[in-house]
């Protein structure tokens, strides 16, 4: 493997878009806002320095770009006129102006601004993904995007499988930058530790990406545990579908719906709820993520203790081990009193 550096145009950009392509670990396309697209426009016409683009040359001599994706994608928009940009020190002054708008010298100066390639030529798939995610390390790339790096058999059952059940995409949860996919990587390595270690995982980028690897090509033991332990969660995600219903829709804290999964999760495992139960655990956690709600609007007027704990444990390092072991316990308590009493604990 071999790499250089040359300058394109971003005339040379456009020409050779046809023969740009992008992996499939790349991040999701089009995920900046208009200010920061706009932004870059401003700073190609007041040539200011923008980052070097990172692409990698394959034998039939296209490109694919390792990155920058969001720079290429606002400047081909630009160029094709699907938004207008604003100079920086009039971002309130009209709607500005699309590239079709600019006088002759403003697209001349867009079209002759020269960028920094690397590119590499011919390297493997290992090769860029590693640095695809080192070159994200300093900027605000989150866990979602670069577990999306990663390759091999749970890869493939957190994003193309869990992440796409019918009850994550339920959710009311952002649909973009791979948030469900994070939630489904949390649920998969908690539900894998707990059934082999009789503990909860914590769930920091590094271990997610460990637990991936670790079953990047299971073998064996390895592999009939993975098939079975993958069955059961994508089973008990169903079910958990099916009690909670419409009320799905209702849930967006990711913290609170990787506790609700393992807490029914340990309910069922001797098999699935009856029906009556499924009915109160279904209130149960509406009505606590309701309470919880409430509770946070009211400030300095919280009258249920409790909840003030719980939500503690929901926003403080809600990915370290011993915080999802806490919210697990006290899920367990709140459940107990709610079956007795009707209502959450604390509340009078």
């Amino acid at each position: 493997m071999r790499r250089r550096f040359e300058d394109w145009s971003i005339e040379d950009l456009h020409k050779a878009r046809p023969r740009i392509s992008f992996p499939e670990f790349q991040r999701q396309a089009n995920l900046w806002s208009y200010e920061k697209k706009s932004l870059l426009i401003d700073s190609i016409l007041r040539d200011i320095d923008i980052p070097k683009l990172y692409f990698n040359e394959t034998k039939d001599k296209t490109f694919e770009v390792v990155d920058g994706q969001q720079r290429l994608w606002a400047i081909w928009e630009f160029l094709d006129d699907v938004y207008p940009y604003r100079a920086a020190a009039r971002r309130g002054d009209g709607k500005g102006q699309k590239f079709s708008d600019l006088t002759r010298l403003q697209k001349e100066t867009i079209k002759g601004y020269r960028l920094q390639i690397i590119i590499f030529a011919d390297a493997d798939d290992d090769y860029l993904r590693e640095l695809f995610v080192r070159l994200q390390l300093g900027l605000l790339l989150i866990t979602g995007e670069k577990l999306h790096a990663a390759s091999g058999a749970m890869k493939d059952f957190i994003f193309d499988k869990l992440a796409k059940h019918p009850f994550i995409k339920s959710l009311s949860i952002p649909d973009r930058r791979f948030a469900e996919e994070t939630l489904a990587a949390q649920v998969a390595i908690n539900s894998f530790n707990r059934a082999k270690l009789g503990t909860f995982a914590r769930t920091r980028y590094e271990d997610l990406l460990y637990f991936i690897r670790e079953y990047e090509h299971p073998q064996g033991k390895d592999l009939q545990f993975f098939k079975e332990a993958t069955a059961r969660i994508a089973s008990v995600m169903t079910q958990l579908g099916k009690c909670l219903d419409e009320g799905a829709k209702q849930l967006r804290n990711r913290s609170y719906i990787l506790s609700v999964y393992l807490f029914f999760e340990e309910l069922a495992q001797n098999g699935p709820l009856p029906p009556k139960e499924q009915k109160t655990f279904a209130q149960f956690v509406l009505s606590l993520r309701k309470r919880l709600r409430e509770e946070g609007s009211a400030g300095f007027d919280r009258k249920n203790r409790e909840l003030y704990s719980f939500e503690t444990l929901l926003s403080s390092a809600p990915g370290e081990k011993y915080q999802i072991e806490r919210r697990h316990v006290k899920l367990g308590e709140y459940y107990s009193y709610f079956k007795d009493a009707g209502k959450i604990k604390g509340d009078k």
